[in-house]
């Protein structure tokens, strides 16, 4: 994979800055299941939460002395041989707002100039919403090209409503390997699958995917839908771990021991130029204090997203309402942190996930500060 090409590309289409500047960046993960596959009656997994690779940034090269103020700061008890998650903070993430020692470290990292960096994925979103995009590129009308994000998030708030009835079908058609003969009986379900839940979005919006699909009724094949391994949603996660090595392609990675990914690895090559690149090591977290400080941070967050993915509107205003000021003032110190990270560079944060999410995360963020002051 030559990293110029697809980078540049990225970069003028989001009008990424400072994305060539050199910086090192930590990283720690967090609900890495390895694979998601659909079985008779729903998931491989129990639980589908988010999936979060995410960490620390600084300016410069490498420096494992630049966290040491910090690291002594919080007092670790001496049996600990490195900093985790649950050192600092228990219990959901807002649970985990009412630690002081979150607060030191979200308060140090904003004083000290550091950043913070994450990719956020709904797995089940991601793994559903190549149905909307193989339909909108093979008809290729304007209309659901604009409101394709607006689509693709209806369709996955349809499919949650009623989670196991969709996976189950989905399974029966052998998704995401549909077969040519059985495209249109597909289509002819994703039609009376929207029907019958039509209640639970705007009538407008229902009708809107009904058409999309209805659409689909005139195409022989689904190319994104077709031709992969029969009920396999993700063989792997390497690459969401790939993208920030080429955006920020100047930049020092550094990431925490992941057996299976580095294997993924051994068996990929960068390139710049037809050279072979590299920017990335993989190491043992202990030695590294940064990668340490980016369980905490991944940890948090993959808590949080979850949270967001999983509970209703009306709850999360319950829940905000009930927040006390030691948990704002601990959530406003990491969204100054997340606001100081993307004034430097957008690049910093990607995530694949519905606009519900996004406006629930907006909403708490908003009603934090507003409340909160």
């Amino acid at each position: 994979m030559d990293i110029d090409y697809v980078r540049q590309m990225i970069i003028n289409q989001e009008r990424f800055r400072n994305v060539d500047d050199q910086y090192t960046f930590y990283y720690d993960e967090t609900n890495n299941i390895r694979k998601l596959y659909l079985t008779d009656s729903g998931l491989n997994v129990q639980q589908d939460n988010s999936f979060v690779l995410a960490g620390v940034a600084h300016v410069g090269e490498f420096n494992n002395k630049r966290f040491e103020p910090l690291f002594n700061s919080l007092l670790l008890q001496k049996s600990a041989k490195e900093l985790k998650l649950k050192h600092i903070a228990k219990g959901g993430p807002f649970d985990m707002l009412k630690s002081s020692k979150l607060k030191k470290i979200f308060d140090w990292l904003n004083e000290n100039e550091f950043y913070i960096h994450y990719f956020n994925l709904n797995l089940l979103y991601w793994s559903v919403v190549d149905i909307i995009d193989s339909i909108i590129g093979e008809i290729r009308e304007r209309a659901f090209i604009l409101s394709h994000f607006q689509l693709k998030g209806d369709f996955y708030d349809l499919a949650v409503s009623d989670r196991q009835v969709f996976l189950s079908q989905l399974s029966a058609f052998n998704y995401p390997d549909i077969d040519e003969a059985e495209v249109k009986d597909f289509c002819r379900w994703l039609i009376l699958f929207v029907k019958e839940r039509s209640g639970n979005l705007p009538t407008y919006r229902a009708e809107v995917l009904k058409s999309l699909f209805e659409r689909a009724l005139q195409l022989d094949e689904l190319p994104f839908i077709s031709g992969f391994h029969g009920k396999e949603l993700i063989d792997n996660f390497m690459v969401f771990y790939l993208q920030k090595l080429y955006i920020f392609k100047n930049s020092r990675h550094v990431f925490d021991e992941e057996e299976q990914i580095q294997s993924l690895f051994k068996g990929f090559s960068l390139a710049e130029n037809g050279k072979p690149y590299k920017n990335h090591e993989f190491v043992k977290s202990h030695d590294y204090l940064g990668v340490q400080l980016s369980d905490v941070i991944a940890g948090f967050l993959g808590k949080y997203f979850t949270y967001i993915k999983d509970t209703s509107s009306e709850q999360l205003i319950s829940d905000i309402a009930s927040l006390t000021d030691m948990q704002r003032q601990c959530f406003q110190s990491l969204l100054l942190l997340i606001d100081r990270s993307d004034a430097r560079s957008r690049a910093f944060f990607t995530f694949v996930n519905s606009d519900v999410e996004r406006q629930k995360h907006q909403y708490l963020c908003q009603a934090t500060v507003k409340w909160g002051g």
